[in-house]
């Protein structure tokens, strides 16, 4: 409980205190340096950097990129990009994680790949949505080690996970296929797990 009070806390204060402050101003992309040195060892890397508590979770930053278009709706689009390549990446969440094993259900196109979790792994109290691998994408029925993530968005945004550079300033974020993300805990913008699916349907 007192580690929820710190994260949460942490997150207000960030949230409150910086007034005019924009994410960018939180952590400077560092392509990995000491001690955000952790990696998942797979695409995750070219926007995220973390470190590993003594406990084993994880915390650190989850990056964008703005595009430049804003929505009818007055969102500010934004999206993942290889930050180690490409300028401007700035903090859109902040990350932590808590190690957990879950299997690999299925992917579909410009989605997130979906996982089984068993829902007595999922942490609480908490926020997790997001499973994220260790190494290689496993095969479809195949556990994988990795961790359950939590977000909070730090900055107001559109969030276009595939195919942002198409998004127009004449259609609204939901139109444009984003999601909108607004300052505290996200769940939506990177869920991909679920706690049951039908055993007929298993590959």
């Amino acid at each position: 409980m007192r580690r929820l009070i710190r994260s949460s806390a942490t997150l207000v204060v960030l949230l409150l205190g910086t007034g005019t402050a924009t994410a960018t101003d939180l952590h400077p992309w560092g392509n990995h340096a000491a001690p955000f040195a952790f990696k998942f060892g797979n695409d995750i890397d070219t926007h995220q950097e973390t470190r590993v508590q003594p406990d084993g979770d994880l915390t650190g930053f989850f990056y964008v990129r703005f595009t430049g278009i804003v929505t009818k709706d007055g969102y500010r689009v934004a999206t993942h990009m290889d930050c180690g390549a490409e300028a401007g990446c700035t903090v859109g969440w902040l990350l932590s994680g808590k190690p957990i094993r879950a299997t690999f259900l299925y992917a579909e196109m410009h989605d997130h790949p979906v996982f089984l979790v068993n829902r007595a792994d999922l942490p609480q109290p908490g926020a997790y949505s997001h499973f994220h691998w260790l190494s290689g994408m496993p095969e479809p029925d195949q556990t994988a080690a990795g961790y359950v993530l939590e977000l909070g968005a730090v900055d107001t945004f559109c969030f276009i996970h595939h195919e942002a550079e198409v998004a127009t300033g004449d259609k609204t974020c939901r139109d444009n296929g984003g999601i909108q993300v607004r300052p505290f805990w996200d769940t939506a913008s990177h869920l991909n797990i679920v706690t049951s699916y039908p055993s007929s349907t298993r590959r």
